[in-house]
């Protein structure tokens, strides 16, 4: 079956665009026709980069990559500054980038770790949203779609308070700044996955225990984990006009795992 094009014409940007579920947006946002900006922590022209854009192919023509720490006031101001240079003002803003961890007592964490997952999970959010928001605003369209969690939604066994708080957050964020925004034009939604096997999680779960891993499964109800590209898709509705009357929306993409 041929590809749509829904993003033909189209320019987004997107954090952490590397790896894992970031990567699987990429490549099916280019493979719909848009031009698109990554922005990682990855070096330009380092492994991850290049896989990339091999992994593109054709499309890699439209794809753009830049060096950036997500949680940098000054490197993102830069780095979308770049990227309206690049690609014109984007249409589409994809807050991908984040990171988890395995639970811990209250009373194990420090605050530079606590301070580290806020930056990951929030700030990069907050830095990205308000550097791309008056220029979506000026052109009276933009599609907003930020990453959260089912630790942020409910409860995740696997993962650690301060990710948990960071992605609850997200959501707050998402829905208050739907609500502001909506006049302009721009929706703000939010995809909260559950159990993902991107290579990290995965190589995290075969580690364990074969009856650990068999009970982790049994308790979703679809017995297995999502798929990077699952989550691709989910990411791109909302971020495509085919979701043109949604906004603050959390879509929860986790197997059945979590029902709201």
């Amino acid at each position: 079956m041929e590809m749509s094009r829904r993003f033909a014409g189209k320019t987004g940007i997107l954090t952490g665009g590397a790896k894992g579920i970031g990567k699987a947006t990429s490549l099916r946002f280019l493979a719909e026709g848009g031009n698109l900006v990554v922005i990682d922590k990855e070096p330009e022209d380092g492994e991850f980069a290049n896989a990339l854009r091999n992994d593109a192919g054709a499309s890699a023509n439209r794809l753009c990559f830049i060096h950036c720490e997500a949680t940098d006031e000054h490197q993102v101001n830069e780095a979308v500054a770049k990227a309206n240079k690049e690609i014109g003002v984007p249409h589409i803003l994809i807050n991908n980038v984040g990171f988890g961890g395995n639970p811990r007592p209250i009373e194990d964490l420090s605050l530079d770790e606590w301070r580290q997952f806020q930056d990951i999970n929030l700030t990069s959010v907050f830095l990205l949203t308000r550097a791309i928001v008056p220029s979506m605003r000026a052109q009276g369209y933009g599609r907003i779609v930020n990453l959260a969690s089912i630790a942020g939604r409910s409860i995740s066994e696997i993962s650690n308070l301060h990710y948990s708080t960071a992605k609850a957050a997200v959501l707050g964020f998402t829905r208050k700044l739907a609500f502001e925004e909506a006049a302009y034009g721009i929706t703000i939604n939010a995809v909260a996955p559950g159990t993902v096997f991107t290579e990290r999680v995965e190589t995290r779960y075969r580690a364990l225990p074969e009856d650990e891993q068999k009970l982790r499964m049994e308790e979703i109800p679809m017995k297995r984990a999502a798929r990077p590209e699952e989550i691709a898709s989910a990411i791109l509705f909302l971020a495509s006009d085919d979701a043109s009357y949604i906004t603050g929306a959390a879509l929860d993409v986790n197997g059945g795992r979590f029902m709201s």
